[in-house]
């Protein structure tokens, strides 16, 4: 009888919050940090979670024995938690712990931080030197006053431009940044500073910590603005979360899952009302008994993306300012072949101008330039004539040196080519971000 059998105890007001956490965090595929008492560190995301123990999927071998205690560390709401259990059990690939006791913050930041979507467009050159040395470019992940978080999608030696491979060991923790280059926040200018590298994680893509060099409140008020019109103040303790379902305490178990009330089935209208906001459903006709059915066709999300990309390319407009002759030809039917609608060329200055005062100007490549003004000056050229509403400039020259890095940064050109370049997947990639519709 139900009065005789045992009932399962009720967790505690501690152990709830530390199940509404972790179960948020299991719901959202958080990955986890577990940490042993020597430090060592593997990454885990969350395959179960009860009011008994917690179960773990491990991405490395945990080195630890039965009954050690464990420090488990993730971010969650954009703030950083912790937490410790006692190991359970340990198999290949696996771990349980009993459930935690209490959550405790583990923030490290002093600020707010506000997280932005990639489809804001916000983006981040960082270099280690103007010269030499590595640069990387990539969306920004998140951004306070004292720091920016960049998710790198390229890392090239700026002499060279060769690609390098990104890892942990791109960087290292403590180096020193000698331009970081913020563009495209939202109302924000853009914004070139100074920092170091703060920290790398290379387990989902590569993410590249830097922090700001001290100094620069006044540059970053627009940055101020923004985190405060997304996030509130660091709490000094952990914030009140409620489970989503919390199970009834019912005397049996059948009370857990209750059936739902049968209903009559409702006599059909013998007209349908019309829905315009519904696609037509054309009903295939019917099958002979020996006849077999095609498999429906599925359209597959990349199959989307790429059409998308496609009406986005024949929306965008590149001017190319370059001489005429066979190197522009090639140039201009190559685009054509990808995609691009509106690729137009101007030689001199009178056809640039001309073309700079319709609307529809994405890019301008300025490769040799037209007769009146080259290279560099017609860079200035379009900075001044046009100021903010400049599309972004892509440079190329056979050689790069001090100067011309420097006036490119006065001038707002977004990229250096170092001439001759190739029109391969790299180019084409570096086309896609400037316009924003990689």
């Amino acid at each position: 009888m139900a009065m005789f059998g045992s009932k399962k105890s009720k967790p505690s007001e501690g152990s709830e919050l530390v199940l509404a956490y972790l179960e948020e965090a299991q719901r959202v595929r958080t990955h986890l940090t577990l940490m042993d008492a020597k430090d060592r560190s593997v990454t885990a995301t969350l395959t179960s979670v009860t009011e008994e123990r917690v179960s773990l999927s491990l991405q490395t071998p945990l080195q630890a024995d039965k009954g050690a205690s464990l420090s488990l560390m993730f971010i969650l709401d954009g703030l950083r938690f912790k937490t410790s259990a006692r190991l359970l059990e340990m198999k290949p690939g696996s771990a349980v712990l009993d459930l935690p006791t209490a959550i405790s913050l583990a923030e490290r930041r002093k600020r707010p931080r506000a997280r932005l979507n990639p489809r804001e467009g916000a983006t981040a050159i960082a270099l280690t030197g103007l010269f030499d040395g590595v640069g990387i470019n990539g969306t920004i992940e998140n951004i306070s006053e004292t720091g920016v978080c960049i998710r790198v999608d390229r890392a090239m030696e700026v002499k060279t431009q060769r690609k390098m491979h990104m890892g942990a060991n791109l960087l290292a923790v403590g180096q020193p940044l000698m331009l970081i280059k913020l563009t495209k926040l939202p109302k924000c200018p853009t914004l070139e500073l100074e920092g170091t590298v703060a920290y790398l994680d290379a387990s989902q893509g590569l993410l590249v910590g830097i922090a700001f060099d001290p100094g620069k409140a006044s540059l970053l008020a627009p940055v101020r603005a923004l985190v405060a019109s997304r996030t509130a103040a660091i709490p000094m303790t952990v914030p009140p979360k409620a489970r989503r379902q919390v199970e009834d305490d019912g005397e049996d178990e059948g009370t857990h899952h209750r059936p739902a009330p049968k209903q009559e089935p409702e006599a059909a209208p013998e007209t349908p009302p019309a829905d315009t906001t519904a696609a037509p459903v054309i009903e295939p006709p019917p099958a002979s008994p020996t006849q077999e059915l095609d498999p429906v066709p599925v359209v597959h999300l990349d199959d989307r993306s790429q059409a998308l990309l496609r009406v986005k390319k024949r929306t965008r407009g590149i001017l190319l300012a370059m001489p005429e002759g066979p190197h522009r030809d090639l140039l201009q039917g190559f685009l054509a072949e990808e995609g691009y609608g509106r690729v137009l060329c101007a030689d001199t200055l009178t056809d640039l101008l001309d073309h700079l005062d319709h609307p529809g100007l994405h890019l301008v490549l300025v490769d040799g330039g037209v007769a009146e003004v080259q290279g560099l000056a017609l860079a200035s050229l379009l900075r001044h004539r046009m100021g903010e509403d400049m599309p972004p400039v892509v440079l190329a020259e056979e050689s790069v040196d001090a100067e011309l890095v420097l006036g490119a940064q006065e001038a707002g050109v977004a990229q250096i080519l170092v001439k001759p370049y190739g029109l391969d997947p790299d180019f084409l990639h570096m086309l896609e971000e400037h316009l924003g519709i990689g």
